[in-house]
């Protein structure tokens, strides 16, 4: 019998923003800028992905695996209306919102889903 490290894919907590969280933030950013009255072509063009891919967001077709807690969504509204006054704004709101994400634990908990970690794993907080 092997041990978990043999047993389950090790997939880095870079690799875990890439594939869940830049999506999941896309995907809110999305839902928030529509609400603002941004329209397709205008978000899909701020967030660096094509129409179709808003579309898919907001039909739930993409990035569904994960939801932002009610807790945090705020964030997203705020992001959302500050891109909407200011579209220069949208790297450093981005960033802010990866920033919360790590800091409310949300890149973690999808890691842990996802991943082989150590059993008291503090990777993302050392």
């Amino acid at each position: 019998m092997g041990t978990m490290v043999e047993n389950m894919k090790i997939i880095h907590p870079q690799e875990i923003e890439a594939w869940y969280v830049i999506p999941m933030i896309r995907k809110e950013l999305a839902f928030a800028m529509k609400k603002e009255g941004l329209d397709q072509k205008g978000i899909a063009k701020l967030l660096g992905i094509t129409p179709a891919a808003v579309s898919q967001y907001i039909s739930k077709k993409r990035a569904s695996n994960y939801e932002i807690e009610d807790g945090i969504k705020f964030e997203f509204i705020d992001s959302a209306r500050r891109i909407a006054q200011d579209k220069s704004l949208i790297l450093s709101e981005f960033q802010r919102l990866m920033k919360i994400c790590w800091d409310e634990g949300v890149v973690c908990e999808i890691h842990k889903s996802k991943s082989w970690c150590p059993e008291q794993c503090e990777v993302c907080y050392d």
